[in-house]
């Protein structure tokens, strides 16, 4: 079965597709192409892209080309030049061109020469994006995975991300800002043998709200060839489009919810934005029930609400933060829990 995605203004043809035993269509008609490449960041391993010039309006026809093969080296690419314009691009071993969608797929597919595809590099790091409601205790929770992860030996990157906030370096108790010149790599400050962090990304990113997609993913490909574990704390805005970006790289998502009915109502509209409208996968997602205490709902009847989320661990609101916080002393029954939740995923 070869995996197609259609991006042609056309959901008859789109369903005709569907029809033929050979092909797995992924998802209904593609209608531009600022959606178009959002779906080829997440999507794994497409090996047939239907495209037509006029689903394109943000970009020429030979830059959306190359920015999908920014995303998907190898992707076959079928390029329907319906109203036969002079803007196409050349034909190569990985495109084709049709000057009109009436094609008939039997002779098409025939026709249609191996299609040869390259996996998403997958290196041996991690990476594990901390979500939740403002207030639940993000930012502390990342800083404390990333120190008390169970192999010492892991080389960890914790990421600051949140760029509303930026906590993770008061926490850590970071005196000044890193460089900002030059590569990535200027601006990673290490706190102890194994643990790096990454903070002040608003000197990459100054405007929130327009963050350069495929820096981000250059970013995120050039840490992941350094580093064995990555945590990344995130931002509870569900308008940043940079943290749907980053979800999309991460293996695991850990989303806090406190244990009470203000915290699950919003936990619960937080994930309906991250399931339905970013299409994130909810067996991505584990569940960690923050600041727990003795008038906490009860894990069942929270496991019922989240029925298709597993619940990997709670951590009890203890006084013991504010001594790690403020004095960098770390107790031993707060490791213990880190280290059982990172067991688990």
């Amino acid at each position: 079965m070869r995996k197609i995605l259609t991006a042609i203004g056309n959901p008859m043809l789109n369903q005709k597709i569907k029809e033929l035993e050979n092909y797995e269509v992924l998802l209904d008609d593609i209608e531009s192409d600022e959606e178009l490449l959002e779906i080829l960041e997440r999507e794994e391993n497409v090996e047939i892209l239907f495209l037509c010039k006029n689903i394109i309006v943000h970009y020429s026809m030979e830059n959306l080309i190359q920015m999908i093969r920014k995303l998907q080296e190898n992707l076959f690419i079928v390029l329907f030049n319906a109203d036969n314009s002079e803007e196409i691009v050349k034909e190569d071993e990985n495109l084709k061109f049709y000057h009109t969608l009436d094609l008939d797929l039997v002779d098409f597919e025939k026709n249609l020469p191996a299609v040869k595809v390259t996996p998403i590099q997958n290196y041996s790091s991690r990476i594990i994006a901390i979500s939740g409601a403002g207030g639940i205790g993000k930012s502390t929770f990342s800083t404390f995975l990333a120190q008390n992860v169970e192999n010492k030996n892991l080389k960890t990157l914790l990421v600051d991300f949140d760029l509303d906030e930026n906590h993770i370096k008061t926490i850590l108790k970071l005196k000044k800002n890193p460089e900002s010149k030059g590569s990535i790599k200027n601006m990673i400050v290490n706190v102890n043998k194994n643990l790096d962090v990454l903070y002040n990304l608003k000197n990459i990113f100054p405007d929130k709200e327009d963050v350069n997609f495929f820096m981000l993913q250059k970013i995120m490909n050039e840490l992941k060839k350094e580093y064995q574990l990555i945590v990344i704390d995130t931002s509870s805005n569900v308008e940043n489009d940079y943290t749907k970006r980053i979800f999309y790289h991460s293996q695991k998502i850990i989303f806090l919810v406190e244990p009470n009915i203000l915290g699950i109502k919003k936990a619960r509209n937080m994930l309906e934005v991250i399931e339905n409208d970013w299409k994130i996968a909810n067996e991505k997602i584990n569940i960690v029930l923050n600041k727990t205490n003795m008038y906490e709902i009860s894990e069942n009847i929270i496991a019922e609400l989240f029925p298709d989320m597993k619940i990997i661990g709670k951590m009890k609101y203890l006084d013991s933060y504010n001594l790690m916080i403020n004095r960098n002393i770390n107790k031993k029954e707060i490791k213990k829990e880190y280290e059982k939740i990172y067991k688990k995923i």
